[in-house]
């Protein structure tokens, strides 16, 4: 968890002065999770006391450079003039130009002392769970401690267009799968259709000799289920033989796609992971389709007489 305090304010170098998001940080523990201080594209991070790092086109805006100093003017707690004068000693470049435009950060101490804050207050608090799946049950726990009037918002609620795209993203996924389900299906019911009419000698010797038609369609399922077992193995070990390797060095995306990512804060490749539910799930859709499609045809096999059958051989 991490502190942050933030303000609009005023940042001045020589006779130009631009407008700026100011961020007063806990510069050691944003350094331990948050990304921001991996994109410092000249100079370093926050280290101490009267220091301050701004966004690369902001620092171009300003014409100032790491080693210059720049003032911040800006509004304080009870409505008196909050003043900083700081040594810039980094720029950030983010590929995010409204970022990079706007973003200043500042020790967080400096912050409170400039905007008459208490020492241990802070506009918000950032907190990293293990996991995101973890968000919901940390954001519940807050919220339950609701003692001062504070919010506890999930990144859901923080950035909505992201979500939404991730729910486009994964109709999209499920439309495709769908589609390629619908493709098998067919592929396999025509398999199975030829299956039938080639082997009907073979059905007609077998209830020739006392096989029940249900028992003929229950060997076409069997075959159908180990044949889709088999299918299914071989998928997931190729899945495999080329997930492994991708998850180590990425796949790179094309410039358009790129460009989104970028607004996320996301790289410029993909990094793919092997999930067992997808597997499990994906393959039961195939053992299921498969089953559905060697049922059609088989249907045929309860129609079918053993001396009709028999004479298709000749």
């Amino acid at each position: 968890a991490s502190p942050r305090a933030q303000s609009f304010a005023l940042v001045s170098r020589g006779e130009r002065s631009f407008g700026a998001q100011v961020m007063g940080v806990d510069a050691y523990e944003e350094a331990r999770w948050s990304s921001l201080p991996t994109m410092i594209g000249a100079g370093r991070y926050l280290e101490r006391s009267g220091e301050a790092v701004l966004g690369s086109v902001l620092a171009r805006n300003l014409g100032a450079s790491v080693g210059d100093e720049v003032v911040l003017l800006g509004t304080a707690k009870e409505g008196g003039v909050a003043a900083i004068v700081a040594d810039v000693v980094g720029l950030i470049e983010s590929g995010q130009t409204a970022l990079d435009r706007a973003v200043l950060q500042i020790p967080i101490d400096d912050f409170r002392a400039a905007w008459n804050m208490g020492s241990d207050e802070a506009h918000l608090i950032v907190v990293l769970t293990d996991s995101v799946m973890g968000r919901s049950e940390v954001v519940a726990e807050l919220a339950a401690n609701d003692e001062d009037g504070w919010r506890a918002l999930g990144w859901r609620e923080l950035m909505p267009e992201l979500v939404q795209t991730i729910d486009i993203k994964q109709v999209s996924t499920a439309l495709f799968f769908g589609l390629i389900a619908i493709i098998v299906t067919f592929s396999i019911v025509n398999t199975f259709m030829m299956t039938v009419f080639e082997r009907t000698p073979e059905f007609g010797m077998l209830m020739a000799i006392g096989m029940k038609p249900g028992s003929i369609m229950l060997q076409l399922a069997m075959e159908a289920l180990f044949l889709a077992l088999l299918g299914v193995a071989a998928g997931v070990f190729l899945a495999l033989l080329f997930l492994i390797p991708l998850a180590q060095v990425g796949m790179p995306l094309p410039a358009a796609a790129t460009e989104v990512l970028a607004q996320y804060n996301m790289p410029d490749r993909m990094y793919p992971s092997f999930s067992v539910t997808a597997a499990v799930i994906s393959g039961a859709i195939m053992v299921i389709g498969t089953q559905i499609a060697a049922f059609i045809p088989a249907l045929r096999i309860r129609r079918l007489r053993p001396v009709e059958a028999l004479r298709g051989a000749e």
